[in-house]
């Protein structure tokens, strides 16, 4: 039979997890977790502290606790990095965020990065439904600015063009050829995302997973006035920062020409 843990190892325990996850170390944006003497999860905000194990407890699991001021101290942290290195360099355009609806659409999530100044992106007429109800009900307004990628359906587009209409700022991406005709003709700005010939230290594998045009054909499509970006997606979890700066200015190349 195995040995029954005592109180000296689950303490001794709580401390390793503390040291894996990196909680308390502002670098990780873990400064608000830690770990107490009985090895459970605590959040702090201020002076005050939840044990996310007595949550779970109480309310059942899974369960999605969101902290606003986490996420908008983060966003001010993002785009206070930007601005700070646009001045040192000198660059004299604009820096937008836009908080891709996939990661979560609770609005208990998105509207404290709409506070902070996020911009938004969806990737299916779906996503873009729940950015319709919350600008309906008047919880933000019509200057933000919703990037449209994914496959366009018919409902897709639909939609999009519904909401154009509504005077929102909504900028579909084109993502294939069959979606050049109608997208084209769109009445406001648009966009074209490029499968970059760039290779990524990277987890995701480019051989599966094909995200937009090719180069080629991006480049042959015929002249459109509204075409104002260029988008494109390299991988996920990508392990260096020299993985990142190459993409980057590999696509910089591609979007002059």
């Amino acid at each position: 039979m195995p040995k029954k843990k005592t109180k000296k190892s689950r303490k001794k325990q709580g401390k390793n997890w503390r040291k894996f996850w990196k909680l308390g170390v502002d670098e990780w944006s873990t400064q608000f977790f830690d770990v107490n003497k009985e090895g459970e999860l605590t959040a702090n905000e201020g002076h005050h502290i939840y044990n996310l194990n007595d949550l779970a407890e109480k309310y059942g699991t899974p369960l999605q606790v969101i902290f606003p001021f986490i996420i908008e101290d983060l966003l001010k942290d993002l785009i206070g990095y930007f601005q700070a290195y646009m001045k040192i360099y000198g660059y004299r355009g604009k820096f937008f965020y836009h908080y891709p609806m996939k990661v979560n659409q609770s609005k208990e999530f998105v509207l404290p990065l709409l506070s902070e100044g996020a911009n938004l992106e969806v990737t299916s007429a779906n996503e873009l439904w729940i950015v319709k109800k919350l600008w309906e009900g008047e919880r933000f307004n019509s200057k933000i600015r919703v990037f449209c990628n994914g496959p366009k359906t018919d409902q897709y587009l639909d939609l999009i063009e519904e909401l154009r209409s509504k005077a929102m700022n909504i900028v579909p991406i084109i993502e294939s050829l069959e979606e050049v005709e109608r997208v084209s003709k769109y009445k406001g700005d648009i966009g074209i995302r490029i499968n970059l010939n760039v290779k990524t230290d990277t987890h995701w594998d480019k051989k599966f997973d094909l995200f937009g045009l090719s180069e080629k054909d991006a480049l042959d499509l015929s002249k459109m006035k509204n075409l104002k970006i260029m988008h494109y997606h390299v991988g996920s979890q990508i392990k260096s920062q020299k993985s990142i700066l190459d993409a980057i200015k590999y696509a910089f190349s591609v979007y002059v020409e």
